[in-house]
Protein backbone atom coordinates (compact mmCIF):
# COMPACT_ATOMS: atom_id res chain seq x y z
CA UNK A 1 0.00 0.00 0.00
CA UNK A 2 1.35 3.38 -1.03
CA UNK A 3 0.69 6.50 1.00
CA UNK A 4 1.06 9.96 -0.36
CA UNK A 5 1.23 13.18 1.55
CA UNK A 6 0.02 16.49 0.20
CA UNK A 7 0.41 19.74 2.02
CA UNK A 8 -2.97 21.39 2.33
CA UNK A 9 -3.21 24.82 0.77
CA UNK A 10 -4.32 27.43 3.22
CA UNK A 11 -6.77 30.06 2.11
CA UNK A 12 -4.60 33.07 1.47
CA UNK A 13 -6.45 36.33 1.08
CA UNK A 14 -5.28 39.34 -0.88
CA UNK A 15 -4.56 42.24 1.44
CA UNK A 16 -6.96 45.17 1.37
CA UNK A 17 -5.78 48.52 0.06
CA UNK A 18 -6.30 50.28 3.40
CA UNK A 19 -4.13 47.75 5.22
CA UNK A 20 -1.41 48.13 2.62
CA UNK A 21 -1.50 51.93 2.88
CA UNK A 22 -1.26 51.69 6.68
CA UNK A 23 1.75 49.36 6.38
CA UNK A 24 3.39 51.79 3.95
CA UNK A 25 2.77 54.66 6.38
CA UNK A 26 4.37 52.68 9.22
CA UNK A 27 7.39 51.89 7.03
CA UNK A 28 7.66 55.52 5.94
CA UNK A 29 7.55 56.66 9.58
CA UNK A 30 10.29 54.17 10.42
CA UNK A 31 12.50 55.30 7.52
CA UNK A 32 11.92 59.00 8.22
CA UNK A 33 12.92 58.41 11.85
CA UNK A 34 16.15 56.72 10.82
CA UNK A 35 16.92 59.40 8.25
CA UNK A 36 16.18 62.08 10.85
CA UNK A 37 18.61 60.50 13.28
CA UNK A 38 21.25 60.28 10.57
CA UNK A 39 20.66 63.94 9.64
CA UNK A 40 20.87 65.00 13.28
CA UNK A 41 24.20 63.32 13.98
CA UNK A 42 25.95 64.16 10.70
CA UNK A 43 26.99 67.32 8.92
CA UNK A 44 25.11 68.30 5.80
CA UNK A 45 26.81 69.36 2.60
CA UNK A 46 24.50 72.34 2.11
CA UNK A 47 22.37 73.59 5.00
CA UNK A 48 20.36 76.05 2.88
CA UNK A 49 19.14 73.49 0.37
CA UNK A 50 16.22 71.49 1.74
CA UNK A 51 15.32 69.29 -1.21
CA UNK A 52 18.40 69.09 -3.38
CA UNK A 53 21.05 67.94 -0.96
CA UNK A 54 23.58 65.40 -2.11
CA UNK A 55 22.52 63.17 0.80
CA UNK A 56 19.07 62.62 -0.78
CA UNK A 57 20.61 60.01 -3.06
CA UNK A 58 21.72 58.10 0.03
CA UNK A 59 18.20 58.35 1.46
CA UNK A 60 16.74 56.87 -1.74
CA UNK A 61 19.36 54.12 -1.60
CA UNK A 62 18.44 53.41 2.04
CA UNK A 63 14.74 53.17 1.12
CA UNK A 64 15.50 50.82 -1.77
CA UNK A 65 17.66 48.55 0.36
CA UNK A 66 15.07 48.54 3.14
CA UNK A 67 12.04 47.69 1.03
CA UNK A 68 13.72 45.37 -1.50
CA UNK A 69 15.79 43.63 1.15
CA UNK A 70 12.91 43.10 3.54
CA UNK A 71 10.45 41.90 0.87
CA UNK A 72 12.93 39.39 -0.53
CA UNK A 73 14.03 38.14 2.91
CA UNK A 74 12.50 35.29 4.91
CA UNK A 75 9.95 37.69 6.48
CA UNK A 76 8.59 38.42 2.99
CA UNK A 77 7.74 41.96 3.95
CA UNK A 78 8.91 45.12 5.63
CA UNK A 79 8.42 45.92 9.30
CA UNK A 80 5.08 47.62 8.65
CA UNK A 81 3.82 44.66 6.63
CA UNK A 82 5.04 42.24 9.28
CA UNK A 83 3.28 44.15 12.06
CA UNK A 84 0.01 44.01 10.12
CA UNK A 85 0.39 40.35 9.14
CA UNK A 86 1.08 40.94 5.44
CA UNK A 87 3.63 39.28 3.21
CA UNK A 88 4.76 39.67 -0.39
CA UNK A 89 4.78 36.51 -2.49
CA UNK A 90 5.14 35.51 -6.11
CA UNK A 91 2.30 33.96 -8.13
CA UNK A 92 2.97 30.50 -6.73
CA UNK A 93 3.15 31.75 -3.14
CA UNK A 94 6.92 31.54 -2.82
CA UNK A 95 9.40 34.19 -1.75
CA UNK A 96 10.32 36.80 -4.36
CA UNK A 97 13.83 37.56 -5.51
CA UNK A 98 15.78 40.73 -4.72
CA UNK A 99 15.55 41.73 -8.38
CA UNK A 100 11.76 41.48 -8.37
CA UNK A 101 11.55 43.32 -5.04
CA UNK A 102 13.76 46.08 -6.48
CA UNK A 103 11.48 46.41 -9.49
CA UNK A 104 8.48 46.63 -7.12
CA UNK A 105 10.22 49.45 -5.26
CA UNK A 106 10.98 51.37 -8.45
CA UNK A 107 7.38 51.05 -9.69
CA UNK A 108 5.68 52.08 -6.43
CA UNK A 109 5.62 55.81 -7.33
CA UNK A 110 3.79 54.91 -10.56
CA UNK A 111 1.20 52.99 -8.53
CA UNK A 112 0.76 55.93 -6.17
CA UNK A 113 0.29 58.26 -9.16
CA UNK A 114 -2.31 55.91 -10.69
CA UNK A 115 -4.17 55.69 -7.35
CA UNK A 116 -4.20 59.48 -7.03
CA UNK A 117 -5.53 59.85 -10.58
CA UNK A 118 -8.26 57.32 -9.86
CA UNK A 119 -9.20 59.13 -6.67
CA UNK A 120 -9.34 62.49 -8.46
CA UNK A 121 -11.49 61.16 -11.29
CA UNK A 122 -13.86 59.41 -8.92
CA UNK A 123 -12.99 55.87 -9.98
CA UNK A 124 -13.35 53.29 -7.23
CA UNK A 125 -9.89 52.65 -5.82
CA UNK A 126 -10.94 50.37 -2.96
CA UNK A 127 -11.81 47.50 -5.28
CA UNK A 128 -8.18 46.97 -6.28
CA UNK A 129 -6.13 44.60 -4.20
CA UNK A 130 -3.35 44.21 -6.77
CA UNK A 131 -1.78 47.49 -7.70
CA UNK A 132 0.21 48.43 -10.81
CA UNK A 133 3.60 47.43 -9.40
CA UNK A 134 2.19 44.07 -8.29
CA UNK A 135 0.78 43.32 -11.72
CA UNK A 136 3.99 44.21 -13.54
CA UNK A 137 6.20 42.26 -11.10
CA UNK A 138 3.75 39.34 -10.86
CA UNK A 139 3.55 39.54 -7.08
CA UNK A 140 0.76 39.50 -4.52
CA UNK A 141 0.45 40.90 -1.03
CA UNK A 142 -1.34 38.42 1.20
CA UNK A 143 -2.80 38.76 4.66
Amino acid sequence: MQLSYQKAKSDLLEAQLGTRVLAFCLDSLFLISIIGLIEYFTFSSNEEALLFKSERLLHILLGWLYFAGAESAAWQGSIGKHLLGLRVVGHSGDRISFRRASLRYLLKPVSIFVLLLQALTGTSVTSYSRLFHDRICKTRVLS
